[in-house]
């Protein structure tokens, strides 16, 4: 599958996820596409239009909504996943601060030994990560499989894990490094 034809898959699964429809059929309607474009050689956008509207005509055939985008994905967030993303957000701060402070020589933000910042900082997020994953194991399974093969067609390739996990290190990095260079 070409580039394009698969930027196209993308941003379809994606309009389907928002409008809710369910990981099993998003694997056959991804399935009957790349089948066409595979038989046909014809361009995804050009046999099925755009990926929006697509999307639309496969919700209503099931019955749902038309797609009503972001603020329904976000409606059905809760406290919980606000305070959580804050806590991250702050505790990503800190560390990134603790951690310049290591390479500096200095303290950490409110005067805090920046060494027992870091920590406390690895150990917050590491307990967010946990929280986080105990929460998507309670979801139930709506994976988008390929119906041909039962294979994952929305999981993470090497590249884009590798760049998840590696921007942050590089990032963490950079600042223990840039304290190093103001001793």
């Amino acid at each position: 599958m070409k580039s394009t034809d698969q930027a196209w898959s993308d941003d379809l699964l994606l309009a389907l996820r928002l409008r809710e429809v369910p990981g099993t059929r998003i694997g056959e309607v991804l399935a009957e596409v790349q089948s066409h474009v595979a038989e046909t050689g014809e361009d995804p956008r050009q046999a099925f239009g755009d990926p929006k509207q697509y999307a639309d005509e496969v919700a209503e055939a099931l019955g749902l909504q038309r797609g009503r985008g972001w603020r329904h994905l976000l409606s059905g967030l809760s406290w919980a996943h606000l305070v959580v993303t804050v806590v991250i957000g702050v505790a990503s701060f800190l560390l990134a601060d603790s951690l310049w402070g290591l390479g500096a020589g200095d303290d950490a933000a409110f005067g805090v030994p920046s060494g027992l910042m870091a920590a406390g900082a690895v150990v917050v997020l590491a307990g967010c990560a946990a929280w986080i994953a105990a929460a998507t194991r309670r979801e139930p399974d709506d994976t988008v499989r390929d119906p041909r093969t039962g294979e994952d067609m929305a999981r993470l390739g090497r590249w884009q894990l590798a760049v998840l996990i590696g921007a942050p290190v590089l990032a963490l990095t950079l600042m223990l490094l840039g304290g190093l260079l103001t001793r």
